[in-house]
């Protein structure tokens, strides 16, 4: 029977041994687990932190872009209502010259420099003359209608041409 309680003893103190290696291995088990769970939330929270950052940079960035460009069109808006201001007067200009150049009010004329007189004798400069010998000519009524409206294109052009040279430094100013 001694035999049989040493054996007992010994089957128990092994039994003992395991039940303590159980709970030690589970023990280990849960905090492991805890610690790699509290790494795991951490890197978690991270990255959310990462990301959350990120957004707020790009958001930042796309209201600053959106500010620009709403400057931009609004400079460039003045910019057009300036230079129609300048077309329209332009163009109200050039049909108040047509309109006078047609009813006969406004003639156009060219001056030229004529070193002989009709007879081909040259003038003389007198006392009392203080031109420079020059002649004036009247331009024919219809090629003055043409030379206004050529004139009128002309500027026009040059006021659309400064509209876009504008536009294009506005726009390529920032880049």
């Amino acid at each position: 029977m001694i035999a049989l309680l040493k054996q007992y003893k010994l089957i128990a103190a092994g039994a003992a041994v395991l039940a303590l290696m159980a709970l030690s291995a589970a023990g280990a088990w849960q905090w492991q687990g805890n610690a790699y769970g509290k790494r795991l939330a951490d890197r978690a929270t991270a990255h959310e932190t990462f990301l959350r950052q990120a957004a707020e940079a790009n958001a930042a960035v796309i209201l600053k872009q959106q500010a620009e460009r709403q400057d931009l069109e609004g400079r460039l808006a003045a910019n057009d209502q300036q230079r129609y201001g300048e077309l329209r007067h332009a163009q109200q200009e050039i049909e108040r010259l047509s309109a006078a150049v047609a009813d006969g009010s406004r003639r156009l004329s060219v001056r030229a420099s004529c070193p002989a007189s009709a007879g081909g004798v040259s003038a003389s400069t007198g006392a009392g003359r203080v031109d420079d010998g020059s002649q004036r000519a009247d331009i024919h009524e219809e090629d003055a209608r043409r030379i206004v409206g050529i004139t009128g294109d002309a500027d026009a052009c040059a006021v659309k041409l400064t509209a876009l040279q504008e536009w294009a430094r506005e726009v390529t100013k920032g880049n």
